[in-house]
This record gives C-alpha cells, structure tokens and sequence, in this order.
C-alpha cells in the first residue's frame, strides 16, 4: 500500500530526473566489485538460515558417526 502511495506521489518520480546520474553511478568499471559486496551480506543471511534449517540433521548425523 506504502509503495503504491509513494509511486503515485510527486516524490516517487523525482527518479526520473536524477535516473542518468543514479545509472552513471551504478555502471562503473567497478560495478562487479560492487554487486559483490553487496552480494556477500545476502550469501551470508543465506548460509545462517541454511544452518539453521539443517542443524537438526547434521547434528544427527554427527552422532551416528560417533557411535
């Protein structure tokens, strides 16, 4: 509902005044460094939950193997 309101507000097209020096920005030689790091806080949330979600059963497993 928020987003529907800000996109049809005056502010929510001031984007298309500033999008040529947002895209400049964006698109430097040093964008694959940049979608990188802002890439490594996702891939980490991602190994949490994968922690979380299968911590149960690796540490099953891990007591099979010491039995």
């Amino acid at each position: 509902m928020l987003l529907a309101y800000a996109g049809s507000s005056g502010a929510g097209w001031a984007c298309t005044v500033c999008r040529p020096r947002v895209q400049a920005a964006i698109y430097q030689p040093n964008y694959a460094q940049n979608l990188g790091l802002l890439l490594v806080p996702v891939a980490l949330l991602l190994a949490l939950g994968a922690g979380v979600y299968f911590f149960e059963d690796l540490k099953r497993t891990r007591q099979r193997t010491h039995d």
